[in-house]
Formats: C-alpha cells, structure tokens, sequence
C-alpha cells in the first residue's frame, strides 16, 4: 500500500449535499487505511445545480457533456490521477469524459454492476432520478452484465424524481420522503426484484441498507471504495 494517495478529480457531486458525502468517505476511508494526519488527496469542480438541473430538464446533453468533458480536461492538467464522475445521472455523458482524458474514469456503473454480480443477482430495483430510470445507458449498461433493472411505474417514477429534486437536491429530509421510497421499493419487489440499486447519490439519505431485508446497492459506497482502491494501491 502506499503511504501517500493517489490525487483523484471529482466531478460534482452534482447537489453540493453529496459533494459533502464523497469528500467525507474519501478522506475518512484514506486516515482509516493511512492512520495519522493522512487525507484524500482531491480536485474538486463543484457545481452550481440549478444550472445543471435546467440543462437536464431541457435535454442540453450534448451542452452538459461538453462541460463535463472539458472540466475533465481541466482536473487532468491539474494533476488528477484518476476521474470520477460523483452522479449516477451524470454517467450518461461517461463516455465524452473519458475520451476527454488520458487518466482512467472510474466508473460508478461498472463497480455498482461488479457488486450486484458478486451478490449472485440477476434483477434489481432502479431507484433514481426521472432520467436515469426513463432512459436507456443505466439499463443497457446493466443488461450488458446479464443484469436486469426494473423501474417503478407511474406515478411512482414521477413521485421520486420530485422527490429528488424538489426535497433532497435541497437537503429538505422528512419522513414522508422515506415513506414515498419504501413504498415504491415494496412494489418493485413485489415484480420480481432481488435488490435495489440506489443510484442517486441522494437516495441514501432517506433510505438505506437498515430499512430493507434485501440487498441494497448504495452506489456512492461503491464508487467511493473503488476510489480508494485506486488511491492507496501501488
């Protein structure tokens, strides 16, 4: 193990709720591993959600993935080793990032699809915002792993994308919210589903592993551990 990290580029989080989150796991998980005064060894581009969640809602991918790729650019001629994009959502515009830079972006689809293998499931619950579980890159990632995803119906969908957006995105966490999400999970699993796959970096805030009796995909731990893997190892 080395005793210095690696320096990692964040890419957002996209709500500065979950920036909070990655930095804290990162630095946390290297002074656990390190000991002493150690700490994560980052370059941060946070950024302002209102405009990223305006271009989403226009459907401005191609503008946002041109952001995302030149702020890439940017995190790599800063010294970043590595890159990560700290959003599911945001993973649609992945492949512009890496062709972006020559450091590897460590993707939260493939480690969250690594775990979910491991786990010996072949069917999971999607929990996200409106895009990713609307659009195809989520589940054809996934299918591309033998791994079927299923998102909630209407008026489900709609309800956790609101929720996302109107209430977490805002750090507002009530008990309703995590009402709303253990409803919406119960009827997931009651199609067929083996697991659930939280694959928004706020969905953790109202719901976690402890609230379910199957297994439970928290996609920013994964992400995060395969960040520190990259980080300390030789």
């Amino acid at each position: 193990m080395r005793t210095q990290p690696k320096k990692l580029g964040l890419l957002g989080g996209i709500t500065w709720h979950s920036s909070i989150d990655y930095e804290r796991a990162l630095n946390e998980g290297v002074n656990e591993q390190l000991g002493g005064n150690s700490s994560a060894d980052l370059i941060v581009r946070s950024y302002d959600f209102q405009q990223i969640a305006t271009a989403q809602s226009t459907g401005d991918w191609d503008g946002l993935a041109a952001t995302f790729a030149n702020d890439a650019r940017s995190l790599e001629a800063a010294g970043a080793q590595a890159l990560l994009i700290c959003a599911n959502t945001m993973h649609l515009v992945a492949p512009q990032v890496q062709a972006a830079v020559s450091i590897p972006l460590i993707h939260m689809l493939d480690v969250t699809a690594d775990a979910i293998a491991k786990a010996g499931l072949t069917t999971v619950a999607l929990l996200g915002t409106g895009y990713t579980m609307r659009m195809p890159f989520y589940r054809d990632h996934m299918a591309a792993r033998g791994i079927e995803v299923i998102a909630p119906d209407e008026p489900d969908l709609t309800a956790v994308h609101d929720l996302i957006y109107e209430e977490l995105a805002r750090g507002i966490i009530r008990d309703e919210g995590r009402d709303l999400v253990l409803g919406v999970t119960e009827r997931l699993l009651d199609r067929g589903a083996q697991g659930v796959i939280a694959c928004c970096t706020e969905i953790p805030l109202v719901v976690t592993q402890h609230d379910l009796d199957v297994p439970y995909f928290d996609t920013v731990q994964l992400h995060v551990a395969a960040a520190l893997t990259f980080a300390l190892d030789d």
